[in-house]
């Protein structure tokens, strides 16, 4: 694959802004983007946050809404359907996904981790109580994570104990705010032998050499 980075360059998709109701700043950021996109000719965008993939995928400017912006699952789903990801068999476990609520409810995406996480060998998917259209929020979203919530009351505490209940070695997960608040409910419960991880760090368990 080849690609390239933006760097010090790169821009802030300002969802956050938008989230928490400022969107003077947040058309600000946006513009801010697409001058950077059009000064790099960008044609194709991988996101790492779901929450940047929505905001680039919606408001873009609109001389800019021809730039193909995808999940970096989906990117990796894609990758995988095309036979272009090699893995060996090396076992990890039972895995269970936490459907982000922008791919799995705002873009009606819950498949693309699963197709990734269906062709890894060595991978046992197994589902919680709640995913898919049911998914619980980790805590994070929607400004939350600038927000203290008390204990007995975070999303992500039912997270992991439904994770444990499934029967799951790792709870798996592939947005940037979902990972900090699963692996900061983990660390203070210290529930069995659960990890969190993100998506590629699995794949990338069993990825053969040279791919």
């Amino acid at each position: 694959v080849s690609f390239g980075y933006l760097g010090d360059d790169e821009p802030c998709c300002g969802e956050s802004a938008l989230s928490l109701g400022h969107e003077p700043f947040f058309k600000d950021l946006m513009q801010t983007a697409g001058d950077r996109f059009r000064q790099h000719a960008v044609s194709r965008m991988i996101t790492i946050s779901p929450h940047c993939f929505d905001a680039f995928k919606n408001y873009l400017p609109a001389d800019l809404k021809e730039i193909d912006v995808l999940h970096y699952s989906q990117y990796l789903a894609q990758l995988v359907t095309e036979e272009r990801l090699c893995f060996n068999s090396d076992s990890i476990g039972r895995v269970a996904f936490h459907d982000p609520c922008y791919l799995a409810r705002r873009h009606d995406d819950r498949s693309s981790a699963r197709i990734a996480l269906d062709a890894a060998p060595g991978v046992e998917l197994v589902e919680m109580a709640h995913h898919g259209l049911e998914t619980i929020c980790c805590g994070g979203g929607g400004g939350r994570m600038w927000l203290e919530t008390a204990p007995d009351e975070r999303f992500a505490d039912i997270r992991i104990g439904e994770a444990i209940e499934a029967g799951a070695d790792f709870l798996i997960t592939a947005c940037p705010f979902c990972l900090a608040c699963l692996e900061d409910s983990q660390n203070t419960l210290k529930e069995g032998k659960l990890r969190v991880l993100d998506l590629a760090e699995v794949l990338r368990m069993v990825l053969s050499e040279g791919h």
